[in-house]
């Protein structure tokens, strides 16, 4: 094609077409970005079976056939009150037994009490010989260990099964209220230990016991180690806990914290948190062997309300029959058994070392005459405050009630100054002013009256 121009013949452009242009993609992009995708569904993939097994464990251990308990409510803000924290402790029992693949394995042949002191961030325990001749509620008196067994086989009549009678045993025992229980077997202790590899443990003192029962409970399977560090698996780590017969019941206790205290040092570790499997591996365990009647949300305010414990300063109280303790021996027609010096069924002594676990000087305490009088308006609340007071040992002598009602919480103190620890320890509980008076009250050291605002914090 041609036009003119300027009397000139142009050719006439003709439109090119367009270019196709070729573009190589990056396989290597390509892999990244499905590398990246394939670890966050790895990650989310392993986040809800982890999870999903932690449920099922929880519902488990907590006994939660409806399904209000869940792992999301671990993970989540909101927290429920634990007992006993606004009185300023709680005490839990921990219950071990053989479990069902051992002869007698609703025995429980280890209880122990682990009180938390909230006021003076302690921890302590309470050891509790198994043989001690004692009435179960319902069931008439029989050695402690059966209390467990007795509340599993009667579940229908005891209110909850073996841990609730166990919990109401020793309640009635040591005078302190029991607010929860964990029970476990020794399958779980052992597959525990072998499953974060063994636990590493310096013996102190050489162990030489010809009478650990074998696992028949029937003949004898002799245990012994020597003195020095040992790495142990969970069945030699068992019997390092459990033997008692050579040595004393306060070193057996020591040893099962020296062992629990070792497990939890491994679990913390990066090569076991960092392990999915293994971490499965153990929350099916203790979904399979570990029971309790606390719920998800106590857990939760029980783990945010014991981080800031003392868990170097363990205090410890073995009843047990050495030469001076409150526990003697017995053999008759009921068998083997062991008793309070004071006679059957006088457990005061024990009761009196159960409340004044954290107190330094307990003979202060119970010679200190405490009259509660209620100011409140409301009826009932001194008696259920001598109660919180003599579960801490205090000696309340008197209740009052006045007519007229007060704003605050005061104690008067007529003691002249001779209680200044235990009045301390008083004031801290209650939380009020300690104002000194002269002269002196028959009968009584120190008037608590409580006002108005013992209501709202309780």
């Amino acid at each position: 094609m041609f036009k003119k121009k300027n009397n000139k013949v142009q050719p006439i452009p003709v439109p090119q077409q367009p270019r196709e242009v070729t573009i190589t993609r990056n396989p290597w992009k390509r892999w990244v970005k499905w590398t990246i995708l394939g670890i966050i569904v790895l990650i989310i993939g392993i986040g809800v079976w982890v999870g999903f097994s932690a449920n099922r464990a929880i519902k488990k251990i907590t006994g939660d056939s409806a399904g209000s308990s869940s792992i999301f409510s671990f993970l989540g803000v909101n927290s429920g009150d634990v007992k006993g924290q606004k009185d300023g402790r709680t005490n839990i029992l921990i219950l071990g037994m053989g479990g069902k693949n051992h002869p007698g394995g609703s025995l429980s042949d280890t209880m122990i009490v682990l009180s938390i002191d909230y006021t003076d961030k302690k921890i302590g325990i309470i050891s509790i010989p198994r043989d001690l001749w004692a009435p179960i509620p319902g069931f008439g008196h029989a050695k402690l260990n059966e209390a467990y067994a007795d509340g599993e086989k009667n579940k229908a009549t005891t209110g909850g099964g073996g841990g609730a009678l166990a919990s109401r045993t020793i309640e009635n025992i040591l005078g302190i209220p029991i607010h929860y229980y964990i029970s476990l077997d020794f399958d779980a202790f052992k597959e525990i230990v072998d499953k974060v590899g063994g636990v590493d443990i310096y013996v102190d003192k050489a162990i030489n016991d010809p009478y650990y029962p074998a696992s028949d409970m029937l003949r004898y399977d002799p245990f012994s180690i020597s003195a020095g560090e040992h790495h142990l698996d969970g069945t030699t780590a068992l019997k390092y806990a459990r033997s008692r017969e050579t040595t004393s019941d306060f070193d057996r206790s020591r040893r099962q914290m020296q062992v629990m205290m070792a497990v939890r040092e491994k679990v913390m570790r990066v090569d076991i948190l960092g392990n999915p499997k293994k971490i499965t591996d153990l929350i099916n365990i203790l979904g399979d062997h570990i029971r309790t009647n606390m719920q998800v949300s106590e857990i939760k305010s029980l783990w945010d309300a014991s981080k800031g414990l003392d868990t170097t300063n363990i205090v410890s109280k073995v009843f047990d029959t050495t030469t001076g303790g409150p526990l003697v021996t017995s053999t008759d027609s009921r068998g083997y058994y062991i008793y309070p010096r004071k006679g059957i069924d006088k457990f005061s002594e024990l009761q009196q070392i159960a409340k004044n676990l954290f107190v330094v000087n307990p003979e202060d305490i119970s010679e200190l005459r405490i009259e509660v009088a209620n100011a409140t308006g409301k009826s009932g609340v001194a008696t259920t405050a001598s109660q919180n007071l003599e579960s801490y040992g205090f000696n309340v002598v008197k209740l009052t009630t006045f007519q007229t009602k007060e704003a605050t919480t005061v104690i008067n103190d007529y003691s002249g100054g001779k209680f200044p620890q235990t009045i301390e320890k008083l004031k801290t509980l209650l939380g009020c002013e300690v104002i000194s008076q002269p002269g002196s009250r028959s009968g009584i050291d120190v008037e608590v009256i409580l006002g108005r605002d013992y209501l709202v914090r309780q």
